[in-house]
């Protein structure tokens, strides 16, 4: 699936350049309920809230998603089990949108790179502060 093909994710992101690997699919177990298994793999490129600059973001999604009908009570043990969450089965449920909110979830608020320069303090090392350029201002 192409990254352009993700319009909410692809504000995001410094490319649209690449693709995701989505695996889906879905079950009835024996009680009656409704599954989804959803794998989401991927880098998509991401801007660094430090230094602008693009950082690759590894994605390696694995939900468990339980379909539950429309109007009908969502099952209490979700509070206790982790392991799977619950979603209305409607039934115009776009694939697109599951794995676009998927991948959105799994983002880092405020992406970063471990090691990089911020983009003031090079400015800083080149003598071109804005600071500075206000106290040559502030002289005459």
């Amino acid at each position: 699936m192409g990254l352009a093909e993700l319009p909410r994710l692809a504000e995001l992101l410094t490319t649209t350049a690449g693709s995701l690997s989505v695996r889906l699919e879905g079950w009835r177990d024996e009680q009656g309920k409704s599954w989804l298994q959803l794998d989401i793999a991927g880098e998509p490129v991401l801007c660094c809230q430090r230094c602008l600059g693009g950082m690759k973001f590894p994605l390696a999604i694995r939900s468990r998603l339980q379909l539950i009908a429309p109007g009908a009570d969502w099952p209490d043990d979700d509070l206790e089990d982790d392991s799977s969450d619950a979603i209305t089965a409607e039934t115009d449920l776009t694939v697109l949108s599951l794995v676009e909110d998927e991948v959105l979830l799994a983002l880092p608020i405020a992406p970063r790179h471990e090691q990089c320069e911020s983009p003031s303090a090079s400015a800083i090392g080149n003598g071109s502060s804005p600071f500075a350029a206000l106290a040559d201002l502030k002289k005459h």
